[in-house]
């Protein structure tokens, strides 16, 4: 059997198999409630397995790795700070239980009150980062299977995006949420078993470390190996773009209660850190095995040229599980957004629930589209990564959790919101457009916290009286 016909073999078992759950899953479940938030009632393991299997994608099989092959055990850092950034949402979880959520810009309407340009902006930073995980599976898809099966990129980058949407228009996030459950425990498997496999096919870990430079296998010198500038990066765009992300947002919401979404994150947290290690160890061993690859990237597509067609196949339904996990939940954020945040609060409040699904699932297609479009304009994975969480970072971190930690004063208000979001957006695009060797996300979240003091500092008062005619209009 040829190595293409094996693939597709193990592609259409794997997709069909998650295909199947997400459609008795919305064939059960048929409510807004459920496409929005999954019923709110997910168990532990299904908030755990959901949450993990988002967070790794593509990016960790094809960006994770590529930073292993170049810079050691520097993909464990990455993930680390990612995953300090779920746990740290923990804190949030009861609140935002308690609160009712469904999507990011329900936090800002309750902390600042209603005004429509600041939904309209969080709107738009909160479809960033699922937007810009989107591209990126896209992207790293086509790459590694490129390398093994000679495909074209654009074929298959369409071919696969256009699957996705069988795993989302069934049931929005509670079928979402359900493959990924299924998918996460398959990739756990997968990770030990081609752990295993490259530590053998590399002649140990004595074999690898003698073939590789000290700096990038030494613990725990290794895991600064990017250098300091990156790093630097990554702690003001990887962690606070975590505490920014909707998608994990939505994981809270759809928990059962707030104990479930807690101890759903903090296994989710500990699985991701652990991912990193692998990614980390797949990189290293690559580089002992072919130190002449000209983009890290490709490391994965290389090691897949190196197995065995039996191994191949499988290693491809585990590729595919885990970038099927993140798109699948991508899109289902970014459509929630569109349609719950602007189409249903502004454009049609008195919308059915039928027709609000039924607008969600052809969005859905027309997201997909444009995904494609751009993920063939810029084929760059971590780049998309870094770019999405540095702009989200800069302009909702500072709002959403300053705003919570003063939630109880008069000090906030819609404008200074507003303001806080547009320095910090600004700040961060300028510093990128000059090239500061200072990470352009500081840039961006330091103007964000200037914005949000002064701009509060001037409205406040406003807010105040608001506050105040409302009371006296209730008594």
């Amino acid at each position: 059997m040829s190595a293409t016909i094996a693939i597709i073999i193990s592609s259409i078992v794997i997709l069909g198999l998650g295909s199947a759950i997400a459609f008795l899953v919305g064939k059960k479940q048929k409510s807004s409630e459920t496409w929005i938030v999954g019923g709110r009632s997910l168990p532990v393991y299904v908030v755990a397995g959901s949450q993990f299997a988002t967070g790794v994608g593509g990016g960790v099989l094809v960006a994770h790795i590529g930073i292993g092959y170049s810079a050691g055990w520097s993909a464990i850092t990455y993930n680390l700070l990612y995953s300090i950034g779920i746990v740290l949402l923990v804190l949030l979880a009861g609140w935002l239980k308690k609160q009712n959520f469904s999507t990011l810009p329900d936090i800002f309407k309750n902390l600042y009150g209603e005004h429509r340009i600041m939904m309209s902006l969080v709107t738009i930073l909160a479809i960033v980062v699922p937007f810009g995980w989107l591209c990126t599976q896209l992207v790293a898809f086509g790459n590694l299977f490129t390398e093994i099966t000679g495909i074209s990129f654009t074929i298959l980058i369409i071919i696969f995006a256009a699957i996705s949407l069988l795993f989302v228009l069934p049931g929005g996030l509670a079928s979402v949420a359900w493959t990924d459950f299924v998918y996460g425990c398959f990739m756990l498997v997968l990770s030990i078993a081609s752990g295993l496999y490259m530590l053998n096919m590399a002649g140990g870990w004595s074999g690898i470390s003698a073939n590789v430079p000290n700096n990038l296998v030494s613990f725990p010198e290794g895991l600064g190996a990017v250098g300091l500038s990156t790093i630097v990066l990554w702690i003001f765009a990887i962690f606070p773009g975590a505490l920014t992300n909707q998608m994990s947002y939505q994981r809270i919401y759809a928990a059962k209660d707030a104990n479930t979404a807690k101890r759903g994150f903090i296994i989710a947290a500990i699985v991701g850190v652990i991912s990193g290690v692998w990614a980390s160890f797949m990189g290293i061993a690559i580089l002992s095995q072919n130190p002449g690859l000209s983009n890290p990237e490709m490391a994965s597509g290389w090691f897949l040229t190196q197995i065995p067609t039996w191994f191949l196949s499988i290693y491809a339904a585990f590729i595919i599980a885990t970038i099927m996990s993140t798109v699948s939940s991508a899109v289902q954020s970014v459509v929630v957004n569109i349609t719950k945040d602007i189409y249903q609060s502004y454009i049609n409040p008195d919308v059915s629930d039928k027709k609000l699904i039924r607008s969600s699932r052809m969005l859905s297609v027309f997201v997909i589209f444009l995904a494609i479009l751009l993920a063939l304009y810029y084929p760059k994975a971590l780049g998309w990564l870094q770019a999405t969480y540095a702009y989200s970072a800069a302009g909702l971190l500072v709002p959403i959790f300053l705003g919570f930690s003063i939630r109880r004063t008069n000090f906030l208000s819609p404008k200074g919101a507003i303001g806080s979001i547009v320095l910090g957006v600004a700040g961060a695009a300028v510093a990128q457009i000059i090239d500061t060797e200072i990470p352009y996300a500081v840039f961006g979240v330091a103007g964000s916290l200037i914005g949000f003091l002064i701009f509060n500092a001037i409205f406040k008062n406003e807010t105040t009286k608001k506050r105040n005619a409302a009371k006296l209009d209730i008594g």
